[in-house]
């Protein structure tokens, strides 16, 4: 997950490079899975907009980007989601809550509580550009 793109994440009050700010999916079934709805439940505010309709295959990654584009798979076979936001929503500096992003079953309300979650992550202080495991 890169939660802090490279760069400044504005300039003169324009957003700059929103889709360069992610988290990654995986899928570890051995089936298709369609990741529409799954919500992304950012624990220090709310932008838990449901992920879009998108069929990701069995073992597949796919990176969900924050901006607008595309969904596409590229030529590594990583597939590339976006959640259509205009504006950065990855805070950089998140240490007052654990985890940082949770990602819930459809349906889950984003409510900053752990219930319907399946996997959480936590990047504290996120250097710029940097990705992280989670």
């Amino acid at each position: 997950m890169r939660p802090n793109a490279a760069g400044a994440d504005t300039r003169g009050g324009t957003q700059l490079n929103v889709n360069g700010e992610y988290f990654i999916i995986k899928n570890v079934t051995t089936r298709t899975v369609n990741v529409g709805g799954f919500i992304p439940d950012i624990t220090t505010n709310t932008y838990g907009r449901a992920l879009p309709t998108y069929n990701l295959p069995a073992g597949a990654k796919a990176y969900i980007h924050t901006g607008s584009g595309r969904h596409y798979r590229d030529r590594t076979g990583a597939h590339h989601i976006y959640r259509g936001y205009a504006r950065h929503v990855l805070l950089n500096t998140s240490t007052a809550k654990n985890p940082d992003l949770r990602l819930k079953k459809p349906g889950s309300r984003d409510n900053n509580t752990a219930t319907g979650s399946l996997t959480t992550c936590n990047w504290n202080t996120a250097r710029d550009g940097i990705t992280y495991t989670c």
